[in-house]
């Protein structure tokens, strides 16, 4: 009778087969892999990628096996591409601080789930897991090989022993007895710390993410191991896709059990989802970039081609669209951190769009946490501490702005959040960190992200009876921390809303070709899950198309041009990378347009007569802060960099970021008018005198000593203009209650509001002083008396 065969011989004799086959395997593309090789460890990794096609290739159904008992083979090929490394290089192998691991890529078929799709009967099998990374646990040093001395003297003898767990990817893993305490003569033996071998370990968990969920079900998540390389390779926040060994991890053997083990991800390769599926550029790419960029009207078509489907909303589409853009961060050498992220609010009416502006913000912008007001705490945005309930210690978990961060955070409903929970990201939106303080623990996290939310007014919709910050509701320290404050209002003029009309009907009519293909918002908010397959079907490297086909369009208009969603991104992600500074005509710009901002919002005397019939539409603005300055900086740099320039943000983005945002506070736009210089129409008296420069100053132009009243009338309409007649009269209105007196002397009060006016703006001349106060009489604001020559304040 034959002795039946030895367990462990056979399982030594499959170990060698394997080996001997990944072997042959590799010396029969031994220079494709010895060029992968190279490449790999030039770039300072040690994991080299195998397609389970080539494997499937080489031996069909191989990559089926492989899935399913994936220990048996990993190891045996790793062991085999040791071999191989050694052979070709024998100098780097002694150099090499860590083993060669195989990453596998390819299809995992009905292997490639969400956390949900994880159950008992994928245990020990290779999975491809994709969710979003909620926890991290602190990378540790793990024990891997033990090396120990004798206790007493310091004869040279070491001793070493193994350590080897169920990570270790072994198909009976084992530490090999423990520590040893006595050699083999019966001498005591230590542990030598500094001899011994090391690796990094971690955890984390990645939870299924929410617009893969079913309704009304909560998003499960599983726990993920990953070792060496793939340490700290993940952060909360994260969308990844982790490949690895589901395996059990029983607990130390006991008189009973109930039978159910922790099983976890052992991983061999981490990937960003972003990563895979944003397409590369292409040169073809680069040169429509560019072609885009030198159109005159760039700004204005990429802000049409943002949400394309939501109709108007111009002035906010533009000011999103420099958001995601962003800004120049800047870090000074005393300290000092000026962010580059900007931050927009929109406050508005009801069923304005509002929410699905937020959407695509979301969907668009390569890593972007979505919450609500109503549904978000102070410590859910910042940072919560949590207890263990197994040690028993407190751990620091992010909120959804430190998920954020170097992404955007949409906020819904943030007039719904409480008092204090937005008091608490204050400091979050403006130092962009968050500092803890509690359980004994003094932290500061990182919130390097742009905030973008929406509300409404105190009331749901806006009262006409109120003034603007009244409507909005919410305190100047929070408002200044926005560099926009869009005010969306829901106009109803026919041609509006038929127009609305027209644009949905078609947007519907449109959806779902013939091919099933999404196209335009719809595509835009699927599922990360399918616009990852979709990026699998196209392996192929294509420049993206520029231009839409067909957009909807109302009845009698003419279709505007509208780009891509992947172009769009595609031009956002090559902008983000320039670094322009303000140029010296810039930064006077900018100078020149925060006083006028300060001077033309500031709330003082003018203000009062805000409801009055005279003037009804002058009310109480938002204020303007030190932040409004930078704001404006923020704002001219991300329009440079739509503009593609490198080196300098010129004086054009400056008025550009002045008149957004003067259009987002419901302003009108002061422009100059066309010949500022130049001389007045109506002026007879200016032709006689041939020889004098036609765009000399005013005082040269009109020098009547007499003049009708209806002259004088004339002269008011075109001696001053409209920016100029706003500050005369709010400095009038501030003489008048410093002064504490009803009447001024006509030269006096000229004194008095050349004294009040800002360092470099230019003072009043006569003709020009004149003119604005038969305006302000024409207004019913003042009274002028010509025999006393005094100016008479109307209250």
């Amino acid at each position: 009778m034959a002795a039946a065969p030895d367990p462990s011989m056979r399982q030594r004799e499959e170990w060698e087969a394997k080996v001997r086959f990944f072997s042959e395997y590799l010396q029969n593309n031994r220079e494709e892999w010895e060029k992968k090789i190279d490449s790999e460890l030039a770039n300072g990794g040690f994991r080299l990628p195998l397609d389970l096609a080539e494997l499937r290739k080489a031996e069909p159904g191989l990559d089926n096996k492989i899935l399913q008992d994936p220990v048996k083979y990993l190891v045996a090929y790793e062991e085999a591409l040791l071999n191989f490394f050694g052979e070709t290089n024998q100098k780097a192998l002694k150099s090499l601080k860590q083993p060669l691991k195989l990453d596998l890529k390819g299809s995992f078929g009905r292997n490639h789930v969400t956390p949900r799709g994880i159950t008992a009967s994928n245990v020990g099998q290779l999975m491809c897991v994709e969710g979003i990374v909620t926890k991290c646990s602190v990378s540790a040093p793990k024990l891997l090989q033990s090396m120990h001395v004798h206790k007493d003297r310091d004869d040279g003898y070491v001793e070493s022993r193994d350590h080897r767990d169920a990570t270790s990817l072994v198909a009976n893993p084992r530490s090999g007895g423990g520590f040893p305490t006595q050699d083999s003569e019966g001498n005591e033996l230590q542990m030598d710390v500094s001899l011994s071998v090391y690796k990094d370990s971690q955890t984390f968990t990645i939870q299924e993410a929410p617009d893969n969920s079913p309704p009304g079900q909560i998003p499960r998540n599983v726990q993920v191991i990953c070792d060496g390389d793939l340490a700290d390779k993940a952060r909360p926040g994260d969308r990844v896709q982790v490949i690895g060994v589901y395996r059990s991890f029983p607990p130390p053997m006991a008189e009973f059990t109930t039978g159910v083990f922790p099983a976890k991800l052992v991983a061999t390769s981490i990937s960003r989802i972003k990563d895979l599926i944003e397409p590369d550029f292409v040169s073809q790419d680069v040169t429509n970039i560019r072609k885009i960029s030198q159109r005159e009207d760039t700004f204005k078509l990429l802000a049409r081609s943002f949400a394309p489907a939501i109709c108007g909303h111009g002035k906010v589409k533009e000011g999103l669209l420099l958001q995601m853009i962003g800004g120049t961060e800047k870090n000074l050498s005393n300290g000092t951190h000026l962010r580059g992220d900007i931050n927009v609010l929109m406050v508005g009416d009801p069923s304005c769009g509002k929410s699905q502006m937020l959407r695509f913000v979301m969907n668009t912008a390569p890593l972007a946490i979505s919450t609500t007001g109503r549904g978000s705490s102070g410590v859910g945005l910042t940072a919560a501490m949590i207890r263990d309930t197994g040690t028993r210690e407190f751990n620091l978990e992010a909120g959804a702005m430190v998920l954020a961060d170097r992404g955007v955070i949409c906020i819904d409903e943030f007039d719904k959040m409480g008092q204090n929970d937005r008091v608490s990201i204050h400091e979050a939106m403006e130092q962009q960190c968050v500092t803890i303080a509690k359980a004994g623990m003094h932290v500061t996290l990182n919130a390097r992200c742009s905030v973008v939310a929406a509300a409404n007014p105190i009331y749901g919709n806006f009262d006409p009876s109120l003034d603007l910050a009244k409507n909005i509701g919410l305190p100047d320290s929070l408002l200044s921390r926005f560099d926009l404050v869009y005010v969306v209002r829901d106009t109803t003029t026919e041609e509006i809303d038929r127009r609305i009309a027209t644009q949905v009907l078609r947007q519907c009519s449109m959806r779902g070709g013939t091919d099933g293909r999404m196209r335009g918002v719809e595509e835009i908010h699927s599922s990360i899950l399918e616009r990852r397959s979709a990026a699998d079907k196209e392996n192929t490297q294509q420049a993206a198309k520029v231009f839409e086909d067909t957009m909807p369009v109302a009845e009698g208009e003419d279709a505007e041009q509208v780009v891509t969603v992947d172009f769009l991104q595609k031009y956002i992600r090559f902008a983000k990378r320039y670094k322009p500074i303000l140029s010296p005509e810039a930064q006077a710009a900018v100078a020149d347009k925060y006083v006028d901002m300060r001077m033309r919002f500031q709330s003082g005397f003018a203000d009062l007569s805000a409801g009055q019939e005279g003037n009804p539409d002058r009310k109480p603005r938002l204020a303007v802060t030190t932040r409004t300055l930078e704001a404006l900086i923020r704002l001219a740099t991300a329009h440079a960099k739509l503009k593609l320039r490198k080196d300098h943000v010129l004086e054009e983005d400056v008025l550009e970021a002045y008149r957004l945002m003067l259009a987002a506070r419901e302003e009108e736009v002061p422009v100059p008018p066309p010949g500022a210089d130049a001389p007045i129409e109506g002026d007879e008296d200016g032709g006689d005198d041939g020889d004098e420069d036609p765009r000399g100053p005013r005082g040269r132009k009109r020098q009547r000593e007499e003049a009708t009243e209806a002259e004088g009338e004339a002269a008011s309409s075109t001696a001053i203009v409209a920016g100029r007649f706003d500050t005369l009269r709010l400095l009038v209105a501030r003489c008048f209650s410093k002064k504490k007196s009803n009447s001024i002397g006509r030269s006096e009060l000229l004194e008095m509001v050349n004294a009040e006016l800002a360092p470099g703006e230019p003072q009043f001349v006569q003709e020009e002083y004149d003119a604005g106060l038969l305006r302000l009489e024409e207004e019913n604001k003042i009274m002028l008396e010509e025999a006393s020559n005094e100016v008479f304040h109307v209250s």
